[in-house]
């Protein structure tokens, strides 16, 4: 390749020709299609009509769906049991005498109880 590259010899002519004329038979081509589209009226499309009775449908076996689903996965309550003093008493006798002097150590420290 050479050094010394110079763009001036190359010269500035076209690299591609056209017919004479062809540029202005385009142009009034493209007016002529141009003024056909502008000339004639817009067709305005009819709004779709809405189906609200299949929403409405859909929406109600939605809702039921979910409804079905509440019922039919619904945990039951454990009803929990409620322990009056008595039975905690009577659990408290039960154990050792070395456990019950423990919890009675444990509780008398509880900074929550003594409060």
């Amino acid at each position: 390749m050479e050094k010394d590259f110079n763009l001036d010899s190359i010269g500035k002519r076209m690299p591609y020709t056209a017919p004479e004329g062809f540029l202005d038979d385009l142009e009034d081509q493209v007016w002529a299609q141009v003024k056909d589209d502008i000339q004639q009226p817009a067709v305005q499309m009819a709004k779709p009509k809405r189906h609200y009775g299949l929403w409405y449908s859909i929406s109600a076996v939605a809702v039921a769906a979910c409804v079905a689903l509440l019922i039919f996965f619904k945990t039951p309550s454990v009803p929990q049991e409620t322990y009056d003093m008595q039975s905690v008493e009577e659990a408290f006798a039960e154990l050792s005498d070395a456990d019950q002097e423990y919890l009675l150590a444990v509780y008398q420290d509880d900074l929550f109880i003594n409060q």
